[in-house]
């Protein structure tokens, strides 16, 4: 059993990891702050992946793990928020790494003096796919404009535990935009704190690279107007206000009526501003 209140709670979602598990455990045993639990959520692995998390375990107390079916990736970072007991919780692929082994000490550093309840920082993107190329730098500072259009890589996200006792956690209707949806959430409602640092090696090929998350898309304007109220009249929404538009007039949106008007008012406007820019 690692320490009664760790600093950070790390939680690792698994299933069938075993060629890449070690790569992933042994970038966080190399930190330099050790004050952390390790939680890996496993989904019932039948490839090896249990044993090497139990070899690990052996020389670190840090180290805990389930292993059970469950509804996905969402649904183990949920199973992992509840079992954590750290101030500050951090959720790791289990194909990635930390970047470099002051991470976890710069973050802390950060942490002890900010009245922010969620840090967050950069990843570097490993391999090449249709949205991604090697080796670059993943995001930089977020404005609202910018949230809305592109999702924080979870990798680069430390969050206080607080936040999922206020705001909740990750919607499990939504099969690989969840953390998009729960990022905008608290976006709305609490403030982010930038800390411009590589945080992790995003090894790109992931679940949310792979799998189109139609629900959420469908969804987005509707969620905007529910967690950002009348600031969906902002003009941070001018560039996203087709999403307004589907949130207003499609037969899949989740809104009454009364909440249909309000985006198409705010369509309208957002469309009349369009044309003066």
């Amino acid at each position: 059993m690692g320490p009664i209140n760790p600093f950070f709670s790390i939680i690792v979602p698994t299933y069938n990891s075993c060629e890449l598990i070690d790569r992933c455990i042994n970038s966080i045993l190399e930190q330099a702050c050790s004050d952390y639990e390790i939680w890996f959520i496993d989904g019932g692995s039948t490839d090896g992946t249990i044993e090497k998390i139990n070899h690990s375990r052996v020389k670190n107390p840090n180290i805990q793990y389930i292993s059970e079916p469950d509804k996905g990736i969402y649904d183990a970072m949920n199973k992992g928020i509840k079992l954590s007991r750290g101030e500050w919780i951090y959720f790791l692929g289990s194909d990635d790494t930390f970047y470099n082994d002051t991470v976890l000490s710069k973050v802390k550093e950060t942490a002890e003096k900010s009245s922010s309840l969620i840090i967050y920082g950069n990843v570097i993107m490993r391999g090449k796919n249709q949205w991604n190329l090697d080796n670059v730098v993943f995001n930089g500072e977020y404005n609202l404009e910018k949230m809305l259009k592109t999702n924080m890589c979870h990798q680069s996200i430390f969050y206080n535990k607080v936040i999922f006792e206020k705001y909740g956690t990750y919607n499990l209707e939504y099969i690989s935009s969840a953390d998009q949806d729960f990022n905008l959430r608290c976006y709305a409602n609490t403030t982010f704190e930038y800390l411009d640092i590589i945080v992790a090696n995003f090894f790109v090929g992931g679940h949310s690279t792979l799998v189109e998350d139609i629900k959420f898309n469908q969804d987005r304007g509707a969620l905007w107007l529910r967690y950002f109220g009348k600031r969906i009249f902002n003009k941070s929404f001018l560039s996203v206000r087709l999403y307004i538009q589907k949130a207003a007039l499609s037969l899949s949106s989740p809104l009454n009526l009364i909440e249909r008007s309000l985006c198409l008012i705010a369509y309208l406007k957002l469309k009349i501003q369009s044309i003066f820019i």
